[in-house]
């Protein structure tokens, strides 16, 4: 049987939470950062066998959340994106695109947060 679990952590929790999963076997899935207005959501998925384990965490849009790729090589390009569409502040990336892995120079900054989409309704 297929079990999800979700884990709601701080941002001072996440590395030691990777740490673990690695150590457990588990292997990242994906990551992705949801504007929730005052706040983003950034949430790691990880799957171990059948298995699948989300960490979650809220932040303020000012605060900074570490990067997890020290420990995962492969989430560099996770945390570039939520990066460059949502304006996420991820430090500590081992590999850093400087905001420009997918957008071009002339695309609009952030494009993914609310106030973003919402000017792109009123043209």
């Amino acid at each position: 049987m297929r079990v999800i679990k979700d884990y709601q952590i701080s941002k001072e929790q996440l590395l030691l939470e990777v740490e673990r999963l690695v150590k457990e076997g588990a292997r990242l899935g994906t990551a992705i950062c949801i504007d929730e207005g005052e706040e983003f959501e950034v949430i790691y998925n990880f799957q171990k066998g059948l298995d699948s384990v989300n960490l979650r965490l809220r932040v303020k849009k000012e605060e900074e959340v570490p990067s997890i790729s020290s420990i995962l090589l492969g989430a560099v390009l996770a945390e570039n994106e939520m990066r460059e569409m949502t304006g996420l502040k991820v430090t500590g990336m081992v590999l850093d695109f400087g905001e420009r892995m997918l957008l071009a120079d002339e695309s609009p900054r952030f494009p993914l947060l609310r106030v973003a989409r919402q000017r792109e309704v009123i043209k």
